[in-house]
């Protein structure tokens, strides 16, 4: 009885220390702008994020709040993820929401714990409501691994969603360099 008492507690540690990995929180400053993620991972291979955006690099203020399920394959050689993200757009241009794909890939350099690479989400008018319409973010980042799972970032973020209604058309939410950090447990 002992035995197996002390194999479902060593079981039990372990699986709780996998789940302790399968955290990460993050963080992102710009000129104009910050934003602060989290990402759980569900089953191997899959997780499940959420976000906040705040900016005013527009001349207008603009927040988002974001949802995100990605598929994380293992590949040796790029670290890649894919899948699908909805966002909340609450904007003086508009609110409103939209459903669209996702994605990330980041490639070694020849310099140790130095990765190149960027994201793109994109969100089609077809799969909106209120007053957004297509919108579209994307980013070019130098990622270094600090320890583990951790990272810094430094790069370049883009983001436009055209709005219906008055005061709608297509605004730049941002464009500029950002930094940032991501600790993974």
């Amino acid at each position: 009885m002992k035995k197996h008492a002390l194999i479902a507690a060593a079981a039990t540690v372990a699986a709780m220390s996998q789940q302790a990995h399968a955290l990460s929180l993050g963080a992102t400053v710009g000129e104009n702008s910050y934003s602060i993620q989290g990402t759980q991972r569900i089953v191997p291979g899959l997780h499940a994020g959420a976000g906040y955006y705040s900016s005013d690099d527009s001349g207008g203020d603009a927040r988002a709040y974001s949802g995100s399920l990605m598929f994380t394959p293992y590949t040796p050689l790029v670290d890649v993820s894919f899948g699908a993200r909805y966002q909340y757009l609450d904007t003086d241009y508009g609110d409103g929401g939209n459903l669209g794909v996702s994605g990330s890939a980041y490639i070694p350099t020849t310099i140790p714990r130095l990765s190149l690479g960027g994201y793109a989400h994109y969100f089609p008018s077809a799969l909106s409501h209120g007053d957004v319409d297509e919108s579209y973010e994307y980013g070019a980042n130098l990622r270094f691994r600090v320890l583990g799972n951790s990272f810094l970032t430094g790069g370049y973020r883009y983001y436009k969603a055209d709005f219906d209604g008055d005061g709608g058309g297509s605004r730049r939410l941002e464009s500029g360099w950002v930094m940032g950090v991501s600790v993974g447990f």
